[in-house]
């Protein structure tokens, strides 16, 4: 009996083991029937955010999952993996950039021309995004890059927003002799260099400047252009903290909000990071004024959270759907409060009064496309423009900066 009890109470349990299995089955292969997009984009500071926005959206979309991957040096690896053939469902990618252009003619993008969320952009940024009549990627945001600085010390010197070129090395010069720290740059961190160096030369080439250079009709080196761009670059490097190549981004917002330094030269990409490090800190950011001009000192930026959908998706329909709800006027106005970006959506409000001088810019139409956007080479070119920028600034020899450019500019434009 004992052995028949055994048995049978070992077949109840191998009963109900595999009405478990069974019962497990159906959950997986219900879990299973979840369309799965992957989303790609390479800010950190936007983490947090669309989180929050995949979190919304798969409620509304329960049939629906959303994997968001953010890696370090995010345009490199998706360059890396779109030439493997592992294109993500979703990702970024900026109008203009020859890796736009590229990625659209040989057929890897999604063809959103007729899509309605199209219409919820501003068509002046979302033009920009057109390759013969068709456009393959959508605006949300826009980036603006200027001055960050202490109120409270500005304030405690009487210090007035310098609007030319000569008033802001003689604010550098003033917080100097009053034993301020001017300014920090984190030359460990390329992109910091990159953010920096470019006000200069954005300001100076515009976009038929970048075609000729292109095609080689003309040259870097001897430029006179060039020349000051560089020798304003090697201005500001003399009153930059010491040890600036061992500081990264980190320590320049954390020594920053420390108060011990006036101003950094970033985007606005970097507000969400002071505020949520201390949000009681009083800063503002305003036009960095590269020229003694004041109507040629033109806002850096372009489109910023820009996406596009792979031509390969198992998924269109539900990546398009997962698009469509970022660009409501709603999600937009959050990401905008969110990160202090310029949204690209219409009837969306600039409500950080950290950014109306930057805003008031761009609302005027004086900005400037980041240069980069132009160049043979896309993010290869814009890389290793950082990398010898980053030896200028160690180096500072102007002759060898400009002639390491124009072989750069060279041997990409053989690349085409």
């Amino acid at each position: 009996m004992k052995t028949n009890n055994i048995i049978g109470c070992s077949l109840v349990i191998a009963s109900l083991f595999l009405s478990a299995c069974s019962t497990t089955g159906e959950e997986v292969q219900h879990e299973t029937k979840k369309k799965l997009i992957e989303f790609f984009q390479p800010k950190p500071e936007a983490v947090e955010f669309f989180n929050e926005m995949i979190d919304q959206f798969e409620m509304l979309h329960p049939d629906i999952e959303i994997e968001q991957v953010n890696v370090p040096d995010g345009m490199a690896v998706l360059k890396t993996r779109i030439a493997r053939g592992n294109v993500p469902d979703i990702f970024i990618t900026y109008p203009i950039e020859q890796d736009y252009v590229v990625r659209a003619e040989k057929g890897y993008l999604l063809d959103l021309t007729n899509e309605n969320f199209i219409q919820q952009v501003d068509p002046e940024i979302q033009n920009r995004y057109l390759i013969n009549e068709k456009m393959y990627g959508v605006a949300l945001s826009q980036n603006a890059v200027g001055v960050i600085y202490n109120t409270h010390i500005f304030e405690e010197l009487q210090l007035d927003i310098p609007q030319t070129w000569d008033e802001f090395l003689l604010t550098l010069e003033l917080l100097e002799m009053e034993g301020k720290q001017p300014i920090l740059i984190g030359n460990k961190e390329l992109e910091n260099i990159s953010v920096f160096n470019l006000n200069f030369i954005a300001n100076e080439f515009d976009s038929d400047y970048w075609n000729k250079l292109n095609q080689g009709k003309v040259t870097i080196t001897n430029d006179p252009r060039w020349i000051e761009a560089s020798e304003k670059m090697l201005q500001v490097l003399d009153y930059v903290q010491d040890n600036s190549f061992s500081y990264d981004s980190e320590a320049v917002i954390h020594a920053f909000i420390e108060g011990d330094a006036a101003m950094f030269v970033d985007g606005v990409w970097m507000l969400p990071r002071i505020e949520k490090l201390d949000p009681q800190l009083t800063y503002g950011i305003f036009p960095f004024p590269v020229t003694n001009d004041v109507e040629s000192n033109n806002v850096l930026g372009g489109v910023d959270g820009g996406f596009a959908i792979s031509a390969d998706t198992n998924n269109p329909d539900e990546a398009k759907l997962f698009l469509e709800f970022l660009l409501t006027k709603e999600n937009a106005q959050k990401f905008s409060d969110y990160e202090g970006n310029i949204s690209a959506v219409k009837g969306v409000n600039m409500n950080k009064p950290e950014v109306n001088r930057l805003a008031e810019h761009v609302t005027m139409g004086k900005t400037v496309n980041w240069p980069n956007h132009h160049w043979a080479g896309g993010t290869a070119a814009e890389a290793e423009f950082r990398r010898i920028s980053q030896q200028f600034f160690l180096d500072r020899d102007i002759d060898t900066f400009l002639e390491k450019l124009e072989i750069m500019f060279q041997n990409y434009r053989q690349q085409q």
